[in-house]
């Protein structure tokens, strides 16, 4: 695939109310400052390899790949996702859902409760046009008899996955040796289907983590085999989805554990969401931890890549040692550490350079973040730092157009966010 999103290309960079560029152009050359700064680009390259990379994982390891999109929330990239061959696209709230099918994303996890009379109502009415495949979560007796009353109503046919959970997590049913009240409502209900089990196990800390997330899923496991062996899930393709971005090696080897040698036939679905556009702060971090833990990822050829850069001027060097940045909360995630100085590029050199290692964020407001450099720089105003960032969501959606940038330094189209 040699291009992504042709459809997506537009006259302007929209953030907020958005500043735009003002002629007729389909493309920006960045290095020539052709749009205005601050902006939010994608490297294509990186962001191709990282799509090419988890996929690569999935099948290796013999598990499907839903993505949850909340992490872009942009349509063309979900589009992407499912032309590498991800199985679906997962999304955590029902406007998520609504927004990815009017794109015609048709096969979707609603990693989550359904829950309330509308967001009920527009499930069913996008399930009444039988052309997607739609799963969500249920994890309490009260919301399986509030979708049964509604979808019996309707009738229309509801998947469901048990979530289950830890004590102190988020959502999920704790007691795994007491779920027949659950599993009840749903299998004498005429709309709702049982169709496997879901979990995340992202909630689970402490140095003995690993431990504790493989016991869990082992216990999910048997809670499967035990509702198999009563006839209760409605299909014989049983799903099992778990995983985020930072746990996906061992929920996808301890999920496909023996199930070769059984004769249990599950459909192990992981969701990590972070991986396409990846970071240089806690999920690289977490990829470090896969590399650490998992000889199958080490296989794979390459390695993720942050793709997602920052491009802001330099406002003002005040003092030695001090410089002031056109770029703050309105447009950077700051919740999981400060934006990355990589890259410095003058107007008018060839091409931007590497960034001095001892430059660092140390305070950022809304529209501006205080940079240490060495006293002696020359570093000046008008002058473009590039910044990677930790945590892309909440990057991601501060931007209602992103541009995807190639090895040029030229944003040829742009992908819209859908937050």
């Amino acid at each position: 695939m040699d291009n992504i999103g042709n459809t997506f290309i537009s006259n302007s960079f929209e953030k907020g109310s958005g500043a735009h560029k003002n002629n007729d152009d389909s493309s920006w050359n960045l290095l020539e400052e052709e749009v205005s700064f601050p902006i939010a680009v994608i490297n294509e390259q990186s962001l191709l390899n990282n799509a090419k990379w988890m996929q690569s994982f999935s099948e290796s390891s013999q598990v499907k790949l839903a993505p949850h999109g909340k992490t872009s929330m942009a349509p063309e990239l979900f589009k992407l996702q499912l032309e590498y061959g991800c199985w679906g696209i997962s999304l955590a709230t029902v406007p998520q859902v609504v927004n990815a099918y009017q794109n015609g994303i048709k096969r979707i996890i609603l990693a989550n409760q359904l829950i309330g009379k509308y967001h009920c109502k527009v499930i069913a009415d996008l399930l009444s046009k039988g052309d997607l495949t739609f799963y969500c979560f249920v994890d309490s007796v009260e919301n399986a008899n509030q979708l049964d009353q509604y979808f019996s109503q309707r009738g229309v046919t509801l998947n469901i996955l048990i979530e289950m959970g830890v004590e102190g997590g988020r959502c999920g049913w704790r007691n795994f040796n007491n779920i027949s009240a659950l599993t009840n409502v749903i299998t004498q209900s005429k709309c709702l289907k049982l169709c496997g089990l879901s979990f995340y196990e992202g909630v689970i800390h402490g140095d003995d983590a690993e431990e504790k997330i493989c016991q869990f899923i082992n216990d999910i496991k048997s809670l499967t085999n035990e509702l198999m062996a009563i006839n209760a899930f409605s299909t014989s393709d049983v799903i099992l989805t778990g995983a985020g971005s930072a746990w996906y090696d061992v929920v996808s080897k301890q999920l496909m554990a023996d199930v070769n040698h059984s004769n249990a036939n599950f459909q192990v679905i992981i969701r990590p969401g972070c991986y396409l556009i990846h970071d240089t702060g806690i999920y690289q971090s977490a990829q470090m931890q896969v590399l650490s833990r998992s000889q199958q990822a080490c296989d794979i050829s390459g390695e993720l890549i942050s793709s997602l850069e920052l491009w802001a001027y330099v406002h003002s060097v005040p003092e030695a040692g001090l410089a002031i940045i056109g770029l703050g909360k309105r447009d950077v995630a700051f919740d999981a550490g400060l934006p990355t100085p990589e890259y410095v590029y003058r107007p008018g050199d060839k091409a931007p350079k590497k960034a001095n290692s001892h430059w660092n964020v140390t305070h950022i407001m809304d529209q501006h973040c205080m940079m240490n450099i060495d006293p002696d720089s020359d570093l000046k105003p008008g002058d473009i730092v590039i910044f990677s960032s930790s945590h892309p969501c909440l990057t991601m959606d501060k931007w209602r157009r992103i541009g995807v940038m190639d090895e040029n330094y030229i944003v040829n189209k742009t992908i819209a966010t859908f937050f």
